[in-house]
């Protein structure tokens, strides 16, 4: 057991410095309808040519900082990363009901489509490897996106079916290349079961990991079984 927490604490220190060593900074877009975005961006040091980017979504009622552990691991890998505030969240723009966020295709949509273009604007992104990952509205937006704005891949924690589709704004989608993740017992394993039911719509590649013994929602999954952020790593290799 303490040889386990010895390697844990040498693989945080290991995260830390790395993260250190990456280039990242705060950056903002703005939306089509005029909202401001406060998002990070973070280059990994050793570059060769443009390189695969990931988007990250927080879930709601959080912000971008919930991707700390992640975005070590991303940038190992050699992946830009971009994490942003959902409008209404942490340091982006608010807005007037935060209920109508999770479902109209006119608000949180419009955020991930704005930072789709800043990278795909950037120099040293390859605009053909993009992929999203979130998780509960996050999760939302990855798996439209994987319909709707041709994105090469998405990782979906905590996944909606009924949200998805609100959010899309459509009741039939094409989606495709999404990895869905939920904890068994989230909301009573009804997260789990619209977990499966996307992961059934949606053309392969695709991927469906429910975590037994857990009632997480989000990242909080992390927490139970740490397992999953390799197991997201892999989905990006395999599939980006």
């Amino acid at each position: 057991m303490k040889i386990k927490s010895l390697l844990a604490a040498c693989f945080f220190v290991f995260c830390l410095s790395n993260t250190a060593a990456a280039d990242s900074h705060d950056i903002t877009f703005t939306t089509t309808d005029a909202v401001t975005i406060r998002a990070t961006l973070s280059m990994p040091q050793d570059r060769d040519g443009k390189a695969a980017a990931i988007i990250l979504i927080h879930q709601g009622g959080s912000n971008r900082q919930e991707w700390s552990a992640l975005t070590p691991e991303l940038l190992q890998q050699g992946y830009i990363v971009l994490a942003y505030d959902v409008r209404g969240h942490g340091d982006s723009d608010p807005v007037d009901s935060i209920r109508k966020l999770f479902n109209d295709p006119q608000l949180a949509p419009l955020d991930l489509h704005a930072a789709i273009n800043f990278l795909r604007e950037l120099p040293e992104v390859n605009s053909n490897r993009l992929a999203v990952i979130g998780a509960s509205i996050g999760a939302n937006l990855a798996a439209m996106a994987s319909s709707q704005m041709n994105i090469k891949t998405a990782v979906a924690i905590s996944a909606k079916t009924s949200a998805v589709y609100n959010l899309a704004g459509q009741t039939s989608l094409s989606l495709r290349s999404v990895f869905f993740i939920s904890s068994a017992g989230d909301q009573g394993g009804r997260r789990a079961a619209w977990a499966e039911e996307l992961f059934n719509q949606t053309s392969k590649p695709h991927r469906l990991e429910i975590v037994k013994y857990s009632s997480r929602h989000g990242v909080g999954i992390f927490a139970d079984q740490p397992e999953v952020r390799p197991m997201i790593l892999a989905w990006l290799q395999d599939t980006l």
